[in-house]
């Protein structure tokens, strides 16, 4: 066997730096993560101007808020916190996509982006514990950075740098 023959066969046992299927699956799942994205920014604006939240809310914790908003709040906020529990799980499939891929900016900026998906989780359940100014705008920020991340991504070359 020769030096040519050995790092031939080590090359073909090596995972490929990027398979076009996982890169585009990566777009694919970010393509849904912006849709969504804007679904929710677009709820969370229509429950701010237009819903009534129950006074009982005020000063309720993450969790207890969150219940409530699904059971006692009114229908367009129940989809709004619905969605955005939805957009946590749709994050961390971005990110598996993104490791899966092997490519290490996706990757790095999923967790960014699910970051912000997180924090605008817990500025909603704030928001819905004491309507404040700003855990709403907490809310609106932590979109944008999100919908940053995952347009981001959508635009990154499918070859990383060799």
């Amino acid at each position: 066997m020769t030096r040519h023959d050995s790092m031939t066969r080590h090359d073909a046992h090596e995972a490929p730096s990027w398979a076009p299927g996982r890169v585009n699956g990566l777009r694919a799942s970010a393509f849904g993560a912006v849709t969504m994205l804007l679904a929710e920014y677009c709820l969370g604006v229509w429950v701010n101007l237009h819903a009534q939240l129950p006074a009982s809310d005020h000063g309720a914790g993450l969790l207890s808020a969150f219940g409530r908003a699904l059971a006692d709040g009114p229908v367009t906020l129940a989809l709004h916190a619905l969605l955005g529990t939805l957009l946590l799980i749709t994050a961390i499939g971005v990110i598996l996509h993104a490791a899966r891929a092997r490519n290490t900016a996706s990757t790095v900026i999923a967790v960014i982006a699910f970051l912000a998906v997180a924090g605008a989780w817990v500025s909603g359940a704030g928001f819905v514990g004491g309507q404040s100014s700003s855990a709403s705008f907490g809310m609106a920020a932590a979109t944008a950075i999100a919908v940053l991340g995952y347009v981001t991504i959508l635009f990154l070359p499918a070859r990383r740098a060799e």
